[in-house]
Order: C-alpha cells, then sequence, then structure tokens
C-alpha cells in the first residue's frame, strides 16, 4: 500500500510528542510526580564573564544527563572541572537520581571523566567525522566508594546560573568543538507526516541533522489503528533518505523494550544499553549506517 507523505507544519512536533508521551506513560508504571528540570552552574572571573559552567538536565524518572561541562582554556587545570562535576553529582544525588550519563567525543575529556568514576557504556566510530570517536559514558551514584561527596578545593565560586547562561555555556562547547572539527553546514530539521482523511495525522516522524551530518530521529509515531501497515517503515525510510539528502551518513535514535525491536528490523544496531532508566525498565540507543 502506498502511503502519501507530506512535510508537517507548525503544532505537529508538540501533538505528536503529547502522543508519545501517553504511550512512554502506558507502558512505565513509574510516577514520581517530578517534571524534567535543567540545572545551571557557572563560574565567573572577576569582572563578571563565565569562565566555565555546567548544564545538567533531571529528567521526570530522576536520571540525570551532564549535557554540557565547559571551561575556557586558560582556566583550566585549575580543579574548575573537577569543582564542577562534583556539584552536579551532589545536586543529582539530592534530587534522587541513582545514575548520571553523558556522552563526549575523542577530543574532549573521557579520560577525565574516567578518572571520577564515569565508564564507557557505549561507542561509536567515525563520530562526528571519519577517525574520531563517540562515547556513552555513565557512573552510578548509589555508590560512593569513590569519594565524589567529599567537597573539592577550588578557588573559584561556583554560582546557580539561569537558562541564558546555559545557553552561553552551550554556545562556548560548540565554539570549542567547531575548532577541533569545523562544521560543515547548519542545523537542518526534517518533519514528515502521513495525514488521515480527517485531516489529523496517522503517524509522523521528526528528525534533526546536525553541522557534522549526524541526524538524530526525534520523534517517530504512528497511530494504534493504523500499526502492523507498513507505514512507521515507509515513514522511517522516507526520513532517512532526506537525512541521507542533505549529507547525513549515519542516524541515530533512543528506543524501549517494547520498541527497539521494531528499529532492529530496519537495520538498526544497539551500541548502548541503558538499565534502570527508570528503575526495572531499559533505554537502548541504536545506530544505523546510511
Amino acid at each position: 500500500m502506498e502511503h502519501k507523505i507530506i512535510p508537517c507544519v507548525e503544532g505537529d512536533d508538540e501533538l505528536i510528542a503529547e502522543k508519545l508521551n501517553a504511550i512512554t506513560d502506558s507502558k512505565i508504571d513509574y510516577k514520581d510526580g517530578i517534571e524534567e528540570e535543567l540545572v545551571v552552574f557557572k563560574v565567573t572571573d572577576n569582572d563578571g564573564n563565565i569562565i566555565a559552567g555546567c548544564n545538567l538536565i533531571i529528567n521526570c524518572w530522576r536520571v540525570a544527563d551532564l549535557d554540557i561541562l565547559w571551561v575556557e582554556e586558560t582556566y583550566r587545570k585549575q580543579g574548575i572541572g573537577t569543582a564542577l562535576l562534583r556539584e552536579a553529582e551532589r545536586v543529582a544525588r539530592k534530587r534522587g537520581c541513582h545514575f548520571i550519563t553523558l556522552g563526549t567525543f575523542d577530543f574532549q575529556a573521557r579520560p577525565f571523566y574516567e578518572k571520577y568514576g564515569f565508564e564507557v557504556c557505549g561507542t561509536i566510530e567515525d563520530c562526528p567525522t571519519k577517525g574520531h570517536m563517540h562515547y556513552d559514558m555513565i557512573k552510578r551514584l548509589d555508590d560512593i566508594s569513590d569519594g565524589s561527596v567529599t567537597s573539592v578545593s577550588c578557588t573559584f565560586d561556583i554560582q546557580a546560573g539561569d537558562e541564558d547562561d546555559a545557553e552561553y555555556i552551550d554556545n562556548k562547547l560548540v565554539e570549542y568543538n567547531w575548532s577541533q572539527v569545523p562544521a560543515l553546514h547548519d542545523f537542518e530539521w526534517i518533519g514528515r507526516k502521513i495525514q488521515g482523511e480527517n485531516g489529523e495525522p496517522e503517524a509522523a516522524g521528526f528528525a534533526g541533522v546536525n553541522f557534522w551530518n549526524i541526524a538524530f530521529i526525534e520523534m517517530l509515531w504512528v497511530d494504534e489503528l493504523h500499526r502492523n501497515q507498513g507505514i512507521g517503515t515507509c515513514l522511517l525510510s522516507n526520513i532517512e533518505r532526506e537525512a541521507k539528502k542533505i549529507g547525513a551518513c549515519i542516524v541515530m535514535i533512543d528506543a524501549r523494550d517494547w520498541n527497539v525491536d521494531f528499529f532492529k528490523k530496519l537495520g538498526y544496531t544497539v551500541y548502548c544499553t541503558l538499565d534502570d532508566y527508570p528503575k526495572g525498565y531499559s533505554k537502548y540507543k541504536l545506530k544505523k549506517q546510511l
């Protein structure tokens, strides 16, 4: 059966996110009553300029993700990064998180994180570009044998930051990353859907292709009444083709126990498994060469 695939419009992403969240809530019996939280730390010089910072995301399942940790080059090796990491771990523990995750490249800080108890749980070769490596890392927070609950001596004060500070810290890390591996093009979004006779989507998918030609499937959804008809496969194939046209050479997606086999059948391989995400459930990171 041939399905007409058309571009998504404004508001489709919010609608599909709601539908996917509803599916997840029906599958995972884990009600904690907290919302996702962005926690920002910053360090400033005597003039108030930000010289280091950390963006920590704590989700509704009490899993912490160290999204960004950055220190200005001239201020490195002074204990600032260590102090920021310890503060992030302290807050994550206080919020009830049982582990913390992060992603890093070979030109970033894998040895630094390993020094403080993080372990590699997944790798991607030739990422972000040929010859480089991407590492997914994890650290259990219920094991304090590494002394991570002790205070760290640092001559700089760690301050609470806001969303503007978070954006600045993010931009500074991007600036550093591009100095190591130059951007190939601007970030591009792909949104495709199959629309029913009533005008409502029967299926939809969203993906992004970043400046290094890495594609990530943000959302893929098929209405329950239209599943097992090849719609999801058709839609995902269309999005992959569009990503390849832009220049993407690899596509990644996160999956759960109830949908991971679907992606495996379509050529995706699991490169990282996160157990207890939340406790009693698993999260899978998959990749596919385009």
